[in-house]
């Protein structure tokens, strides 16, 4: 079997074919990679850049023709942080898949799984805690994990590219510059710890893959496992000297040398948030996880069958749900907010499905009854069949209806939802926030809101809903049962209603 996989990232695009045998042997037939940087600018325009937009494009172009070549049974190509985020995304995406390279948005905490995936094959872990760490170009994936079992994981909207946009250094960079990176990084982190549990095992050892730290490790100990000290010096270096100093004199690859000393105080202060462990670089990546996610289910793309998926949720909401124009309008209603939050969430298009998968079932647990109907529909769904799904999104879709009513998803306090992976845990309590929020906007099913629109700045998530007649009741609602939206977003909530 030959499987292609390739990574749509924010700094590269990376190809890999590989002949996979019945036992998961692999044979790499072919390996491409191409840095366009699509993230460049993208936090001051919103979009991916026109330059960046055709170099994409032309890269995918000649990938494409090496997959046809070498006649590849199953091909998976995964976006990631720049195809979450840009207003063209879609513009892209659609350009991708005229040229045979068919795109999966994915979200943080899938490009973490499928990480978590890579590296687990790649080498055996040691009993000690380690850290997974991958620094992206529009995002960094963090997984704890002792004894082999991860324990927890997170995804943070900050990679190389949109730090350094964030930063705009001078050239070569100032003391002032640095003052005000560190700045930033200390509130990303402190907010970060938020979102984790309270009790972490401190990691003995970072394992890190991705360019940016591929680069620092050869700056920083000719390509060696390095320390935090080591990387302090390497970054010193890196900032007293400008773009094509680190060129000409630190052997900085030319296409990260305007960025790669935002990048090595990124990780030296990630090495530091995590008690200073030495980091390891490995040489694997997002690409290698997506073909070990084919092989696992047989050579399956993901999602499979989307046709049998929408059927088998249809068939079961036709049988249990007592108000399918209610649950449609929710539908519909947690979409728009979806988008609306996709950048501020960092999740991606199964996670888009999850969610009007589980907005169309989330009360089917009134045909047990009324009282506790979340708790009926999580049991429902877990027992449900449901052809196309695989187990673990049959549980992911089980919570999230679990959790559109009552008290917020709690590791320590529910069974079920501890069961779940950690980035499945992270997903649900997005999903779920999302629900909620939906679910309070049609109260009375009436279907009173037409549509809706989110604006979210530092400090508030503004609602403005276009609705027709009296709809109080669905405002007090919304503001009551969005409390896990903001408490997610770390913001307050705000109603206009036109």
């Amino acid at each position: 079997m030959r499987i292609a996989a390739v990574d749509v990232g924010s700094n590269s695009i990376h190809m890999v074919v590989v002949e996979a045998d019945p036992m998961g042997g692999q044979l790499v037939l072919a390996r491409e990679k191409v840095m366009v940087r699509l993230a460049r600018g993208e936090a001051k325009s919103g979009e991916i850049g026109p330059e960046a937009f055709r170099a994409g494009l032309e890269a995918l172009s000649q990938m494409a023709k090496t997959i046809r070549d070498f006649g590849c049974d199953t091909l998976m190509a995964c976006g990631t942080a720049a195809l979450r985020d840009a207003r063209n995304a879609q513009a892209f995406v659609l350009e991708a898949e005229k040229l045979g390279i068919p795109i999966q948005v994915i979200s943080g905490e899938e490009e973490a799984r499928l990480i978590h995936q890579a590296v687990s094959h790649a080498i055996p872990f040691p009993p000690d805690p380690v850290a997974l760490v991958d620094i992206g170009g529009g995002s960094t994936e963090l997984t704890w994990v002792q004894a082999s079992r991860v324990v927890a994981s997170i995804s943070l909207p900050w990679g190389l590219q949109r730090l350094a946009d964030a930063a705009q250094t001078s050239n070569p960079p100032t003391a002032h510059d640095l003052k005000g990176l560190r700045r930033l990084i200390r509130r990303i982190l402190k907010k970060a710890r938020k979102d984790l549990p309270s009790e972490l095992p401190v990691p003995t050892l970072i394992l890190g893959t991705s360019g940016t730290l591929e680069d620092l490790a050869k700056g920083a100990a000719a390509g060696q496992a390095f320390g935090a000290e080591q990387l302090r010096h390497f970054a010193l270096e890196l900032w007293r000297a400008d773009t094509q100093g680190r060129v000409e004199h630190l052997g900085v690859d030319p296409k990260r040398a305007e960025v790669l000393h935002v990048g090595a105080i990124w990780a030296l202060s990630l090495m530091e948030w995590l008690g200073t462990p030495p980091l390891r670089h490995l040489p694997v990546g997002l690409r290698e996880g997506m073909v070990w996610e084919a092989l696992k289910h047989g050579g399956a793309a993901i999602p499979p069958l989307a046709d049998r998926r929408r059927a088998s949720i249809e068939q079961l909401a036709s049988r249990l749900d007592p108000d399918p124009g209610h649950s449609r309008q929710v539908a519909r209603l947690a979409d728009e907010l979806f988008v609306s939050l996709q950048p501020h969430f960092e999740l991606g298009d199964t996670e888009r499905q999850w969610l009007a998968f589980a907005s169309r079932l989330h009360d089917i647990g009134f045909s047990i009854s009324e009282k506790g109907h979340h708790k009926h529909g999580e049991y429902l769904i877990r027992n449900a069949t449901l052809p196309g799904f695989w187990p673990e999104e049959v549980e992911v879709l089980s919570q999230v209806v679990r959790f559109h009513r009552g008290k917020a998803p709690h590791h320590a306090k529910h069974e079920a939802f501890r069961a779940l992976a950690p980035w499945h845990r992270q997903v649900v309590r997005k999903l779920a926030a999302i629900l909620r929020a939906a679910d309070a906007l049609d109260r009375r099913r009436r279907q009173a809101v037409h549509h809706l629109a989110l604006e979210v700045d530092e400090e508030r998530l503004h609602l403005i809903l276009d609705a027709v007649g009296d709809v109080d009741q669905e405002v007090d609602a919304f503001l009551e049962k969005a409390s896990l939206l903001g408490t997610l977003l770390d913001r307050r909530i705000e109603v206009t209603v036109v």
